[in-house]
């Protein structure tokens, strides 16, 4: 018997491999799982140099698979001033002070995760008491929920808004701006933010990327938003400095410069995977494609972005260039459209089923549709959460429309392929903030634990045709793993208050909490 690399005992580990679904014990050689079983059988793998780890329990998952992020933009935000734990002005005040001790005069200083309820003051600081604190910086910290931020009069004045008319610009007695910023109007300061040197994005790249590591991830699909990405995940890629495997997802507009420079490098660490095409926006900017007309505006119905014959045409091109085709579609009526038009387009068995990303406004009829065409659906269960907490789908949809958003637990039923994914950095990154939303949903559409963390690992892997190699812990299969500090048997509450103590990529502990 050849020892093993690794081996992990007395665990309570959840295959997602139906032939068998829990484990004791797991042996690893190089990177690929070689044994799955029981405590006592996998004893005869230990030899003198292999590392062992004792699980007194914990549970084994397939590592997580995130299937929606936005990588770069994350990492830019982990280098903002983090305000989620600050308790009142006065502290925001010493640390913005501390903060500007550091930079260099009109520097902009960018601050995330403001929570007025977490405050003393109930409040959100006026532009004056950030002034206090950073004159010769333009501030601007955004809120944790909602599209809001607060800036300090330097932002103010490099942004015109005095100038401005917009509604969501908050404003004292006599019309001055106080600071706060809400809806649209928070584009002003954000359009005319300086963007990074290509430089800093590589490196807050890089620590975005070691974050997902730490909470269990080890594989991505990464959404690119702009061209700046494409040198960043090229230079990744031929330094071999990814620390997690990447699906790559580009928008169609960089279709070609991704074949080009991307699609050459690919690796076991590395896939150009799809492409997405944006069908129609979304429902808190009342940008979805909807049959009705929303709720609290009668006369708007969303908009689609492109007529069918573009669409049809953009499809067999990412069809015959042998990606993914992912459509954003949002609204019944853009992922209608979406239906039809991957009725119209030639298949290639080869290639991973078309997916619909977002999915949110569907009814019984779409859903079967979605079936029979053998689509998958990827979803991201904090934004479902969202929608009802921060965006008002209630008010936006009205309440029958509401209740059948985003109907994760129907399209089970149905035997549709979901998938889950954060959408970070509008979203917390945590897939464990994600299963617990999945699971304690209100209403009809709540899923079991079991099966939100198949969204986020068997599932995960079979819409890109990849579970040949991950998202089951079996025989043969890479050895990415997710061992978290609590056993699933616990209660749900207990379980959500877990967290991950390490995780294994390519058989290597590549970081652990204890």
């Amino acid at each position: 018997m050849i020892p093993a690399d690794l081996v992990l005992l007395n665990g309570n580990i959840i295959t997602m491999n139906s032939n068998m679904p829990s484990a004791q014990a797991i042996a690893v050689k190089g990177d690929r799982i070689s044994y799955v079983g029981n405590n006592q059988e996998v004893k005869q793998y230990i030899g003198e140099k292999t590392q062992v780890f004792y699980l007194e329990g914990k549970t084994v998952l397939p590592g997580f698979i995130d299937t929606h992020a936005h990588v770069v933009d994350y990492g830019q935000m982990l280098a903002w001033m983090n305000l989620a734990e600050v308790s009142s002005i006065k502290e925001i005040q010493a640390r913005l002070a501390e903060r500007v001790k550091q930079m260099n005069e009109n520097q902009w200083v960018l601050g995330r995760a403001l929570n007025s309820e977490g405050l003393l003051e109930k409040r959100l600081p006026t532009c004056q008491e950030l002034d206090a604190a950073a004159p010769d910086n333009p501030v601007v910290f955004y809120c944790q929920l909602g599209q809001v931020c607060v800036v300090n009069s330097k932002a103010l004045k490099a942004a015109n808004i005095s100038q401005q008319s917009d509604l969501g610009i908050e404003r004292t007695l006599t019309g001055e701006p106080t600071g706060v910023l809400r809806d649209q109007a928070t584009n002003f300061i954000w359009n005319i933010i300086p963007k990074p040197a290509q430089q800093e994005l590589y490196k807050t790249t890089e620590l975005s990327l070691t974050n997902f590591i730490h909470l269990g991830i080890t594989s991505v699909h990464w959404i690119v938003l702009s061209e700046v990405e494409l040198p960043i995940i090229q230079k990744l890629v031929k330094t071999n400095s990814l620390p997690l495997r990447v699906y790559l997802i580009v928008p169609i507009n960089l279709l070609d410069l991704a074949l080009q420079t991307l699609k050459p490098l690919e690796n076991n660490r590395f896939k150009l995977g799809g492409t997405i095409v944006f069908v129609d926006g979304y429902l808190a900017t009342r940008t979805a494609a909807l049959f009705e007309p929303y709720n609290d505006a009668s006369s708007d119905k969303g908009k689609l972005l492109y007529q069918q014959n573009e669409l049809i045409s953009i499809a067999e091109k990412i069809q015959n260039a042998g990606l993914q085709l992912i459509i954003h579609a949002v609204g019944d009526r853009a992922i209608q459209e979406a239906i039809k038009t991957i009725q119209q387009v030639h298949r290639n068995p080869a290639v991973p089923r078309p997916r619909i990303e977002q999915a949110a406004v569907l009814n019984h009829q779409l859903i079967h549709c979605i079936k029979e065409l053998d689509l998958s659906v990827s979803i991201q269960p904090c934004v479902v959460a969202s929608e009802f907490s921060v965006w008002s789908a209630e008010e936006r949809l009205g309440e029958k429309r509401a209740q059948g958003l985003f109907p994760i637990k129907d399209l089970l039923n149905c035997g549709v392929l979901v998938s889950a994914g954060s959408d970070c950095p509008m979203e917390p990154l945590n897939p464990l903030l994600g299963v617990e939303a999945a699971v304690k949903r209100k209403g009809t559409q709540g899923v079991s634990v079991f099966e939100a963390l198949q969204m986020y690992t068997v599932f995960a892997a079979q819409t890109t045709l990849e579970v040949v190699d991950r998202g089951v812990i079996e025989q043969g299969k890479f050895a990415d793993l997710t061992i978290l500090s609590t056993p699933l048997a616990m209660g749900v509450d207990e379980f959500f208050r877990g967290s991950v103590c390490f995780t294994v990529l390519d058989g290597v502990v590549c970081c652990s909490k204890n």
